[in-house]
């Protein structure tokens, strides 16, 4: 590779720094807006930021009844943001702000490496476009250090050596307790391009991979096993666990739920609805256009780019690390029939860019015909994805006509001009679905970009997905009520649902119990057991919503509690679909 000049040096800085900051404003702008976001992972982390103990442990309420249903380390990140700039919506979600920058740059610097500075910049610049990318990222959900933890593991499996390997494999270890199973989906992509880049000689490299094992295993399962080894009365009892452990949390909900729909748990009134991204699965269904949307505008020309790529260029090693790590993500998602949300494609994103960077150099050098190819798949593939998603009448078809136009451009009047617009065209609508996670971000806790959703359009994904619903239990005057009736109650409140006691933990910071786990059908209590702890005055109130899954724990709470008068604690901020119900639990024995 030739040497640059100063000046060359300057003017690549420059970009990488305006890359950068594309990719920062994306994810900054107009990010007050979200609040706390995700209630569920805020109420959580307030609740770590009590104690050491509810820290470790991963705590959803201040009591430490229930942990969260996910791995730890990206909510360890967001709390020890809250207690160094105080706890705050913004605290919350400005470490996935700065893990997405990150991924942007170390994949800058991956691609750059082995294929070119314009390799590199092209490809941070369309991952830091990337909208399900952008929409994540401007979340409080774990997944934007998934792919923070896996571009470094992919750094160090690329240097081709034994120890190298062992890091990465450690790496992928923490990626693991970032999203559990989801991370394993990379491993084979690491693994394969570890062995193109090491040196010959199966001896030393199956030694290697034994110790990478070990170290996987060491880094992945620490924490499930000592959580496990608590003993469960000294722990919070865990979420979407039927035996109360983190290792059937791994296999069960965060692992077969995601495959099979019929291991989803029933969530009463609200099963009717589109809760989960419902694509059919199949070897098409990431070509949906409303998937495709989120992450797959460029992917014609990513597989356009490796499928002409010329390996007498040396480059085997970071080319089969991307294509695998792509492949294995997508055939995943093509199968996952059960418990599945858009924002998943997120981990995609940086081998499809890094792919599609590389392309766009090669397809530059090999010549007009072969860049004019390129655009073309590339512009009629958009052309797909906008009538899919907008219809046939859509004045944003107007871009991959251009980018068309400008390929055809390019065959006849030569190349530099017909590229730049070509190129501009082609980045123009995800640049505009990446604008709509900022102006029309729909479910909160659930995010995804969608251009239709801007302009006001169904985008296909149903009521539940495609707005935000504020929990009804984010009231100050609910909370304000139960804060002055509370008496010596070790709880404010009891109900259903995590939902349900989310905001009522982000706005006091006491103890609210959801003995029915995150959607309401964990069985954590019998009826003899809450009745008790109700009859000891451990709980007073309990908050029964109208969507709530009816439990037996619920039923006995309909059934004896007093209705205490909506006027008395509640501001009315219901809508037409959802209400509450609070009840005084507080018996004659409990008063003697």
């Amino acid at each position: 590779m030739r040497s640059f000049t100063g000046r060359e040096r300057r003017i690549e800085t420059a970009l990488l720094l305006a890359v950068l900051a594309l990719a920062a404003g994306l994810r900054l702008w107009r990010l007050e807006d979200h609040g706390f976001g995700n209630h569920y992972y805020a109420a959580a982390v307030r609740s770590m930021t009590e104690s050491a103990h509810l820290f470790f442990y991963n705590a959803f309420d201040p009591a430490g009844f229930l942990s969260l249903d996910k791995p730890p380390v990206a909510f360890w990140i967001q709390a020890v943001f809250a207690l160094v700039l105080g706890y705050s919506g913004w605290a919350l979600h400005l470490p996935q702000v700065l893990a997405g920058v990150a991924s942007v740059a170390i994949l800058y610097h991956l691609v750059r490496r082995d294929f070119g500075p314009s390799a590199g910049l092209i490809a941070g610049l369309l991952l830091a476009i990337t909208p399900i990318a952008v929409a994540v990222d401007r979340s409080n959900n774990a997944d934007s250090w998934l792919p923070v933890f896996l571009l470094l593991a992919a750094w160090m499996a690329l240097r081709g050596r034994g120890l190298s390997l062992v890091i990465a494999m450690a790496l992928l270890g923490v990626a693991f307790n970032v999203k559990m199973l989801a991370a394993f989906a990379c491993g084979p992509a690491l693994l394969a391009g570890w062995l193109v880049a090491s040196p010959p000689g199966w001896g030393r490299r199956l030694g290697w991979m034994t110790v990478s094992a070990v170290a996987l295993g060491i880094m992945s399962l620490s924490y499930a096993v000592t959580y496990d080894l608590t003993p469960a009365g000294h722990r919070p009892h865990v979420t979407s666990s039927s035996d109360n452990s983190m290792l059937e949390l791994i296999v069960v909900h965060n692992g077969i739920r995601r495959f099979d729909p019929a291991s989803v748990p029933d969530i009463g009134p609200l099963a009717h609805l589109e809760v989960y991204d419902k694509v059919p699965v199949g070897p098409l269904r990431l070509a949906t256009p409303m998937l495709a949307g989120q992450i797959g505008w460029l992917a014609p020309l990513a597989l356009f780019g490796l499928a002409a790529w010329r390996r007498r260029n040396g480059n085997a090693a970071p080319l089969t690390l991307w294509a695998i790590w792509a492949l294995t993500y997508g055939v995943i998602y093509s199968v996952a029939g059960g418990i599945f949300h858009a924002y998943y494609l997120g981990t995609m994103a940086p081998p499809l860019a890094a792919l599609a960077g590389i392309a766009c150099v090669d397809l530059w050098r090999r010549g007009p015909g072969w860049l004019a190819l390129g655009l073309a798949v590339a512009a009629a593939w958009q052309a797909y994805l906008v009538v899919g998603t907008l219809g046939w009448p859509s004045t944003w078809l107007a871009t991959p006509l251009v980018a068309l136009l400008a390929a055809t451009a390019m065959v006849w009047r030569g190349r530099h001009a017909a590229a730049a617009i070509g190129g501009a065209a082609l980045l123009a609508l995800p640049l505009a679905w990446s604008l709509s996670a900022i102006f029309s971000p729909g479910n909160l806790p659930l995010p995804s970009a969608s251009l239709p959703r801007w302009l006001g359009l169904a985008d296909g994904r149903g009521p539940i997905l495609s707005r935000n619903w504020p929990p009804l239990t984010d009231d100050a005057k609910l909370v304000g009520f139960l804060l002055a009736h509370r008496g010596t109650a070790r709880f404010i409140a009891a109900t259903p649902t995590e939902a349900n006691a989310a905001s009522l933990i982000i706005r006091s910071g006491q103890p609210v119990m959801a003995f029915g786990g995150y959607y309401g059908v964990d069985r954590l209590l019998t009826v003899e057991q809450f009745e008790e702890m109700a009859r000891r005055g451990e709980v007073r109130y309990a908050i029964v919503g109208s969507v709530d899954p009816i439990s037996p724990v619920t039923e006995w709470v309909l059934t004896t509690g007093t209705l205490v008068p909506e006027a008395q604690w509640s501001s009315g901020q219901w809508d037409a679909n959802r209400s509450l119900l609070l009840y005084d639990l507080k018996s004659e024995q409990a008063d003697r």
